[in-house]
């Protein structure tokens, strides 16, 4: 569809930095010029890029493009041993946003027990199929998917406890592996990059053309024993991924 060929266009161009965040797009007249579009046509394209996050439109107004934090993932930097304690106090997606002046809201899935894919099954050293918790989560910042985040669990980890609820995690699920005697020690992070998948595209609402980062984190607890597994998609636009590894003197 011809407002489809416009939509990727303006994206493209705002992307290079040819429409800097605050500025603005050409107008609908120009536009329409220029693509031999119709008004409706144009205006079609203005809203996808609207659903998108990438622009701000209004009556009377000249269309805005958006200035986009960046969402950043502080990752290895959980392996320290003040790092774990901090996050073990309660760290949360909301929170960990906040520090970045960004409002942090998740969707939450189904809760449940299901049975573990392959990948999953095999990094929580079970059998394929065996039956884990699974917390399917769609993580917002300031209102816009910025990341799919499914976790799965052991059951001697999860069962009877709020992991297992159809709820958020007050404090979030560290302290309760804790709790249930599971002290997280270690995670590792599994990293891979590549396009959006139809699902991806679905759930976080991104075009075909969006690239996205694939990261498997393992959490282990004490004797090397994995206790859980997450498997986020997160939208490289939007990321920057950050690592601070203390160095062995």
């Amino acid at each position: 569809m011809k407002y489809l060929t416009l939509a990727d266009d303006l994206r493209s161009a705002i992307e290079r930095g040819d429409y800097p965040a605050g500025g603005h797009l050409p107008t609908v007249r120009e536009l329409r010029k220029r693509y031999d579009a119709t008004n409706d046509t144009v205006k079609s394209a203005f809203q996808v890029l609207q659903r998108e996050g990438l622009i701000n439109t209004g009556q009377g107004r000249r269309t805005r493009v958006v200035e986009q934090r960046p969402v950043i993932h502080k990752s290895a930097s959980y392996v320290a041993p003040s790092a774990v304690a901090m996050y073990g106090g309660g760290a949360t997606w909301k929170t960990t946003m906040a520090e970045l002046g960004i409002v942090g809201t998740q969707l939450l899935g189904r809760v449940g027990e299901v049975a573990a894919p392959g990948g999953v099954a095999e990094h929580l050293d079970l059998e394929p199929g065996r039956s884990v918790m699974c917390r399917p989560r769609v993580m917002l910042a300031d209102g816009e998917p910025v990341e799919t985040a499914d976790s799965y669990y052991r059951l001697e980890v999860a069962s009877g406890t709020p992991i297992a609820q159809q709820g958020l995690v007050r404090g979030g699920v560290y302290p309760v592996f804790a709790a249930q005697g599971f002290p997280l020690v270690d995670r590792e992070e599994i990293i891979t990059f590549g396009p959006a998948t139809e699902t991806d595209r679905e759930r976080l609402g991104v075009p075909a053309s969006a690239w996205v980062v694939r990261m498997l984190i393992v959490h282990r607890t004490h004797g090397g024993r994995p206790i859980s597994v997450d498997v986020n998609v997160l939208r490289a636009d939007r990321h920057q991924l950050r690592y601070v590894v203390p160095a062995h003197r």
